[in-house]
């Protein structure tokens, strides 16, 4: 099963010289870590494209990717995998992973699905950045809408039963608050940011809801934090926060970027 493009020429130059361009011009040069997952945002490049491959560009980016992101559409299960597949980029097709989405969908929590991804953005606009830096890099594709708190912990349990002893690297994939203005928009993401350099998953929650913040990608967040803390000792940073304004020159309605970066053993 081949998954489409659905936002190439829109959210991201469909023209692979134009995006090799970008990439080479956004590519941090200090020594890569080795990392348990990112968190990265998904708007048009021209609004976070730096942002997110900044922080992708580094860590080593291993074989096996688990890309996690909000479902805007609606469609389909609550927690969305991608069968077994392809996904078509300007720089050609990347494989899903088979193994991990059985691995994954074998508990009853994960669902195989296309339909929560065939308009998904939030995953898609990753996807070139990660077969650029990785050309053998193979993607397991998971959206996730509104499901209940239980469910989010164990979803993270069977995240990190099914990768255990494997080189694998979670990408969560959110923007954060919405659509106010630029100070009201780095008031709350500083509130939300400091729950995720903690990496305390309940906090974030509480924070988010507590106080209004409109972080799209709040579930599939929370899984990744509790996924980082069953895998033990980590370190978290933040590689870049900044909003839409800076490019767009409009500060009355923004919408927060942050990349963070979760590394193995620290």
């Amino acid at each position: 099963m081949r998954r489409q493009a659905a936002v190439a020429g829109y959210f991201y130059p469909a023209d692979k010289s134009e995006l090799t361009e970008f990439f080479r011009a956004n590519t941090l040069t200090t020594p890569k870590k080795d990392a348990l997952m990112v968190i990265v945002p998904h708007a048009g490049y021209i609004y976070s494209g730096a942002t997110a491959f900044k922080t992708l560009s580094s860590v080593n980016i291993p074989e096996h990717v688990i890309l996690m992101g909000p479902n805007h559409t609606g469609a389909g299960p609550v927690i969305s995998v991608y069968p077994e597949g392809e996904w078509e980029t300007p720089f050609g097709d990347v494989s899903t992973d088979g193994e991990m989405v059985g691995a994954l969908c074998s508990s009853g929590i994960f669902e195989r699905d296309t339909q929560a991804h065939k308009r998904e953005h939030s995953l898609e606009v990753i996807v070139p950045m990660l077969l650029f830096l990785r050309p053998d890099v193979k993607i397991t594709c998971i959206t996730v809408k509104n499901p209940h708190k239980n469910t989010l912990k164990s979803a993270a349990e069977v995240l990190f039963s099914s990768v255990r002893g494997k080189n694998v690297l979670v990408v969560v994939s959110s923007d954060m608050n919405h659509f106010e203005n630029a100070r009201i928009t780095e008031q709350k993401d500083s509130i939300a940011i400091q729950a995720l350099l903690k990496s305390n998953e309940d906090m974030l929650y509480n924070s988010v809801f507590a106080n209004d913040i409109s972080m799209c990608g709040i579930f599939p967040a929370y899984i990744g934090l509790h996924y980082c803390r069953l895998c033990g000792e980590h370190g978290a940073e933040l590689v870049e926060h900044t909003h839409s304004g800076v490019s767009s020159g409009d500060f009355d309605r923004v919408v927060g970027y942050a990349g963070l970066i979760y590394s193995k053993g620290d």
